[in-house]
């Protein structure tokens, strides 16, 4: 891919600069321990379970059918098979859950050399995290000061793959999709959009992340 012209970059968070995989697979882990007798299964099948729950209830919350605590507490009920635990007793299930994934907080390789190497460019969040969460974990992470903008569903209105979250993220932005990368590690939700939208697309994944930012660190030095 060659980068000309590029004025702007949008960037995905979670297993894209975050790693979400890992602080996720520790949570779990932290989580599963006091239920896992309840189920005949082993280690892989109640991941397989987990990621399946967060899979079906997350697209209820890009959908604008769910807040983010409600998906959270939505998951916990479909796994644990209890439709009917209260808002109090999921929240309290789920803490150990939410403690450690806060614990294990880090950033993938290579991410904050790209970060520190585009300084020269607008750098604008484009998550389909809820706001306070993303915001939490750039300020953890130490990477706030990098964007100039943080987009995410409860600020454009949608959320990815909808145009419209791009669509919000060029006019912050001020530059034409032409002038502008989009960084992510999802072809659905960051990927075919921004490309359907003119937008130069560039997608990491597991294992690529540190080799495919200091690419991109070359090719946007001078662009």
């Amino acid at each position: 891919m060659k980068l000309q012209g590029i004025r702007a970059v949008l960037l995905d968070l979670d297993d894209t600069l975050f790693d979400d995989a890992h602080a996720t697979a520790q949570a779990f882990a932290a989580f599963i321990a006091p239920h896992a007798r309840r189920f005949a299964l082993g280690p892989a099948e109640l991941q397989a379970r987990w990621r399946a729950c967060i899979d079906r209830h997350w697209r209820r919350f890009e959908q604008g059918e769910l807040s983010i605590e409600q998906q959270r507490h939505e998951r916990l009920r479909d796994f644990l098979d209890q439709p009917q635990m209260s808002e109090a007793e999921a929240a309290r299930v789920f803490q150990p859950y939410m403690d450690a994934y806060r614990r294990h907080r880090r950033l993938l390789p290579g991410a904050a050399a790209f970060l520190d190497a585009t300084r020269h460019l607008t750098r604008i969040l484009v998550s389909n995290g809820g706001a306070e969460q993303q915001r939490a974990k750039l300020e953890f992470l130490g990477i706030d000061h990098h964007f100039r903008h943080q987009v995410t569903p409860e600020t454009a209105g949608a959320a990815k793959p909808d145009e419209r979250i791009f669509q919000h993220a060029l006019a912050l932005a001020g530059h034409p999709p032409q002038a502008c990368l989009m960084v992510g590690d999802d072809a659905e939700r960051d990927i075919v959009p921004a490309r359907r939208l003119g937008i130069a697309a560039c997608q990491v994944s597991d294992g690529s992340h540190a080799a495919i930012f200091a690419t991109l660190s070359q090719q946007l030095r001078n662009a």
